[in-house]
C-alpha cells in the first residue's frame, strides 16, 4: 500500500481506475486527471480529497498538471476506439505525452491488457510474458492500439530516463463501482438473462481482487526499470466462467444460463510466476473474493 507520496492516477472514472483512487487517496496526495466527462464525476472525487485536472492526454492537455510526482499510474484507454486513427490517438500517443509530462516521476506503471497476446491452439496454455504478441480476440481496435501503446512505452522509459512497469492486466473484480465483468455478468444473472461466452476459447480466467491489485502497486512500482519491466497482472486462482457464475448462482439461489459465441473476449490462463516474484501471492481466495462482491454489490443493485 502505497503511503505519503505525491501519484498520479488516470482513468480514476473508470472500474480499475477508481477502485484504486478509493483506496490510495487517504494515505496520499493523489491526483486525479480525467476527462470528466459525466455529470459530477468531478466532484465526487473532489469530495474523497482527490485534485482533480480535466484534460485529455491524447491531445496534450496537461494544463494544472503538476510534473513533481512521486509515482504515475496509468490506467487510462481508449477501450472501444471507433478507428485506427483515434486508437493511436487516444492510447499510444496519449500515452507517451503523458509520460513526457511526468518524466521527473520515480516510476510510471502503465496497465495493459492480456488480450495483446496471440492466440495459442492448446486452450488450457498458460500465457507469460514472453509469448508471442498480436491477438485482437475481440476485433476493432483496442489490443491493436494497446499493444502499440506498450511500444510507445516502451521508446519513451528510455527515452526520458523514466523507469517503467507494464502490466498486462487480466480479469479485475472487486466490490469498487459495478465490479469489472464478472459484475456486470453478475447483473445479467440476477436478471434472468444469459451469461455470453467465447465459443472458441476454454473460459478459463484468472480473477485478480481490486484488494491485491492496490496491495501489488507498490512493489510493481518498486520493479520499474529501463527497458521497462514486462509483467502479467492476473490472480493465482484459474477459475471457469461457468464455475463463477455457479458460485453466484448459489449464492442467489438461482441457475445461471450461458450462450456461446456473439462476444469473443480473451479468457486467457496466464503464468504469473514473475509476478509473485515481484509482489508475492494473491491474499484473496478467489471464491473468498466472489462472496464478498456479490455481498456487497447485489445490496446496492437492489436500493438503486
Amino acid at each position: 500500500m502505497l503511503n505519503d507520496k505525491k501519484v498520479l492516477i488516470t482513468g480514476l472514472t473508470g472500474n480499475l481506475g477508481g477502485g484504486i483512487a478509493a483506496a490510495l487517496a487517504p494515505h496520499n496526495e493523489l491526483w486525479g486527471y480525467a476527462r470528466y466527462s459525466q455529470a459530477g464525476q468531478q466532484q465526487f472525487w473532489q469530495d474523497k480529497g482527490v485534485l482533480t485536472v480535466v484534460g485529455d492526454f491524447g491531445d496534450g492537455q496537461f494544463a494544472g498538471l503538476p510534473t513533481d510526482f512521486d509515482y504515475v499510474i496509468h490506467c487510462a484507454a481508449n477501450c472501444d476506439p471507433s478507428s485506427y486513427q483515434q486508437g493511436m490517438h487516444d492510447n499510444p500517443q496519449g500515452t507517451a505525452l503523458l509520460m513526457a509530462h511526468c518524466r521527473n516521476a520515480k516510476a510510471f506503471l502503465h496497465i495493459s491488457t492480456i488480450g495483446v497476446y496471440a492466440a495459442k491452439p492448446d486452450p488450457l496454455h498458460a500465457y507469460c510474458e514472453t509469448d508471442n504478441t498480436g491477438g485482437a480476440v475481440m476485433g476493432g481496435h483496442y489490443e491493436g492500439t494497446k499493444l502499440a501503446t506498450e511500444g510507445a512505452v516502451w521508446a519513451m522509459a528510455s527515452h526520458l530516463g523514466l523507469p517503467t512497469t507494464v502490466a498486462r492486466l487480466g480479469v479485475q473484480y472487486g466490490t469498487y463501482h459495478d465490479g469489472g465483468m464478472l459484475g456486470i455478468f453478475l447483473r445479467m444473472m440476477l436478471a434472468g438473462h444469459p451469461i455470453p461466452l467465447p465459443a472458441h476459447q476454454s473460459n478459463i480466467i484468472q480473477p485478480i481482487s481490486d484488494d491485491d491489485v492496490v496491495r501489488f502497486l507498490g512493489p510493481l512500482l518498486d520493479a520499474a526499470a529501463i527497458p521497462p519491466t514486462l509483467v502479467n497482472l492476473a490472480g493465482d486462482e484459474p477459475i471457469a466462467t461457468r464455475d463463477a457464475m455457479a458460485h453466484f448462482g448459489k449464492l442467489a439461489g438461482v441457475t445461471p444460463t450461458f450462450a456461446e459465441g456473439g462476444f469473443e473476449y480473451p479468457t486467457y490462463q496466464l503464468d504469473c510466476t514473475k509476478r509473485r516474484a515481484i509482489t508475492g501471492p494473491c491474499q484473496v481466495p478467489i471464491l473468498d473474493g466472489l462472496t464478498r462482491m456479490y455481498n456487497t454489490l447485489v445490496p446496492r443493485l437492489k436500493g438503486a
